[in-house]
């Protein structure tokens, strides 16, 4: 075995020396040396390589459970691009040979890296449900995200759209197709992929009732659209001539992609002059339903929420709406 102890130890003061003064690094430095004495350190071998079809393979069983389960398949290709990177980075251990080490050193690159701590955690979640799914079907005996503290995410206010806003990005629609789409968004409360799934058979527009088919987690649920909404989709439809099952396409007659969606909201941030992106229509309709007395239950099962503390995370006040109340009772 190759003795690395040096190289690893020069490796670590250069990382250290960007991050802190350089007389902490030569104290942690020798720190390390008298560590080190006690411990055989070197590189990863490119025998490890064999294991590439053992863990693809396990990969796909995983996914195909989760698929089962009923996750969704943005959900079931984020575990595949986490899971690939990380065996990637480990040099393609085996899954059941997989450390704790090796598990916090990939949490740590990615911090290292710049990446925000909910990327981290979404990346650490990802990680975990395989290895939780291992343990669990007994592959594995050992679960090396066990003992892996939760990563701690500051949670960021998320901003509502108020009521300028609202008149702007109306005004700055190029056409019809955007006028519908933005109007459906506000007053239905649907996710991008919903909007994208949306056939004109799950929408009544006497009732003006939607009913979402295979939502979030593959649950069905129905939901509305004001009757602004749909003046602007009789309109759009109208124009396009529709021929499509789905209720907006592209200029091809295509299915739009989620993809497709915020381009149209990006194009609109450009237009505005603020942040337009399509899960901000979502949470302005949960804030002003709520500002207007909806109960928090039927708001969480107008957005098919699992579970109520998001809704509530939907719902919180702001301090400009507290302000703007406060004025109206304090003269």
């Amino acid at each position: 075995m190759i003795d690395c102890r040096s190289e690893f130890i020069q490796a670590v003061k250069n990382r250290l020396t960007i991050m802190i003064d350089a007389e902490i690094v030569d104290k942690v430095v020798d720190a390390i040396v008298l560590e080190a004495v006690n411990y055989e350190i070197s590189k990863p071998s490119t025998e490890l390589a064999v294991y590439d079809d053992d863990n693809e393979r396990m990969i796909k069983s995983f996914v195909a459970c989760m698929i089962v389960e009923g996750r969704s398949k943005n959900t079931t290709k984020m575990y595949m691009y986490s899971l690939k990177k990380f065996f990637a980075y480990i040099g393609n251990k085996r899954y059941d040979q997989v450390s704790a080490f090796d598990v916090r050193a990939w949490l740590a690159s990615l911090k290292l890296s710049g990446c925000k701590n909910v990327s981290v955690r979404n990346q650490k979640n990802n990680i975990t449900a395989f290895f939780n799914w291992l343990y669990n079907d007994g592959i594995i005996e050992k679960n090396p995200c066990a003992t892996i503290r939760p990563i701690k995410v500051e949670q960021e206010e998320k901003n509502c759209f108020n009521s300028e806003e609202i008149d702007t990005i109306r005004s700055a629609c190029a056409n019809l197709r955007e006028r519908a789409i933005v109007e459906v968004l506000l007053s239905s409360g649907l996710r991008v992929t919903e909007l994208c799934n949306l056939k004109m058979s799950d929408v009544d527009f006497n009732s003006m009732t939607v009913h979402v088919k295979h939502g979030k987690g593959g649950k069905d649920r129905i939901t509305f659209i004001s009757p602004v909404a749909k003046k602007y989709v009789y309109l759009y439809l109208a124009q396009a001539k529709h021929k499509s099952e789905y209720v907006f396409t592209t200029n091809l007659d295509g299915k739009y992609t989620s993809d497709g969606i915020q381009r149209i909201t990006r194009n609109l941030s450009k237009r505005c002059g603020f942040h337009v992106h399509p899960h901000r229509f979502r949470r302005t309709l949960a804030s002003d339903l709520a500002r207007k007395g909806m109960p928090i239950q039927e708001i969480q099962k107008l957005l098919g929420h699992t579970n109520l503390d998001t809704t509530r995370r939907y719902t919180d006040t702001k301090i400009e709406q507290v302000q703007a109340s406060y004025r109206q009772y304090i003269a």
